[in-house]
Formats: C-alpha cells, sequence, structure tokens
C-alpha cells in the first residue's frame, strides 16, 4: 500500500519545472499584492521575514564569506560574481565599508535591482522596503568577511529608493 501511494506521489520532471516555472511565481505574485493591502505593521512585519528568508538564503550560497577565506580573497570573489550575484564592488575607510551593485537594466532602459522577486518577475515593481534587506546583507557580508561587529549599515542609494543605476550600501563597524 505505502508503495503504491508512493507512486501516485510522484510527480514528472516537466510538470515540476511547470509548477517552478508558472504556479510558484503565480502564487507569490498572489500573495505580495494582498500582504502590499495589509495594514503597515502587519505588511512591514511579513515583508521583514520574507527578507530575511532571502538574506540567509544569498550569504549560504552567492554571497557568503567561505570559510578560510581572507579578506583580499572575499573583494575578488565578490568583485568577480556573474550577474544577478554580483559584481560588487567595496570602498573601505577606516570602520566604514561601501558597497556598490551595478544594476540590471531593464527592458525600459531603467534600473531594475537584485531582488529576486524584480529579477524572476514575481514583482512587477521594485519595493523600497526591500532595500532595507539589501543594507542587511551587506552589512553581514562585511560581518561575515571582517569578524567585524556591525554598528549601522544603511541604503544610500538604489533603483527602487532613488531610481539610481547603483545600490550603494553603507555600513559602518565597530
Amino acid at each position: 500500500m505505502a508503495e503504491e501511494q508512493n507512486k501516485f506521489m510522484e510527480i514528472p520532471e516537466d510538470i515540476k519545472a511547470l509548477m517552478h516555472q508558472t504556479w510558484l511565481p503565480a502564487l507569490v505574485t498572489t500573495l505580495l499584492a494582498e500582504i502590499n493591502e495589509l495594514p503597515k505593521e502587519h505588511r512591514e512585519h511579513l515583508l521583514t521575514k520574507m527578507c530575511i528568508t532571502c538574506e540567509d538564503l544569498a550569504l549560504a550560497g552567492a554571497l557568503g564569506c567561505q570559510p578560510g577565506m581572507s579578506w583580499d580573497d572575499y573583494c575578488t570573489f565578490i568583485k568577480e560574481a556573474a550577474p544577478p550575484i554580483g559584481p560588487w564592488t567595496i570602498k573601505q575607510d577606516g570602520n566604514v565599508y561601501d558597497l556598490y551593485y551595478d544594476c540590471t537594466v531593464g527592458p525600459d532602459g531603467k534600473p531594475r535591482c537584485h531582488c529576486p522577486l524584480v529579477q524572476l518577475a514575481m514583482i512587477a515593481q521594485q519595493n523600497p522596503f526591500c532595500c532595507e534587506g539589501g543594507a542587511r546583507i551587506a552589512g553581514r557580508m562585511i560581518a561575515s568577511a571582517t569578524n567585524k561587529k556591525i554598528d549601522h549599515a544603511e541604503t544610500v542609494e538604489s533603483a527602487a529608493k532613488t531610481g539610481s543605476m547603483v545600490c550603494h550600501y553603507r555600513v559602518r563597524t565597530r
């Protein structure tokens, strides 16, 4: 009986691909549209949780400082990362780190942020709220690569907040 149930639950690869390519984006798009209709405190709570999950995923793989990686190795790694993960430019002045990410350009010629939801066209409009997640991830990148505590991380400019062609985050360490 259990073997029959397992066969019933097997999903062909082409159907799985269809689910990933169309169903999940449509579900996420609908969910985000409804989240935007919530009162501010509830909306921000849910978006913050979502952004933190995104940050965790990015640091776990694409942007993370790997064990044993030196600061110079990390700067090279992040500078050579392929779009939409990178490249990043990091400038340091004492305990202040400025991180720059060149935005991709949309079909309309306007800058697009590196938010996976924007890149995968799950949301049509960039959400400036998510830029704070970008600042947090910049802070987490610097903390991981330098073993320093973060005093403050902020978004200086971004596609969603200021219409800039770069996302610029400033991170201050202790």
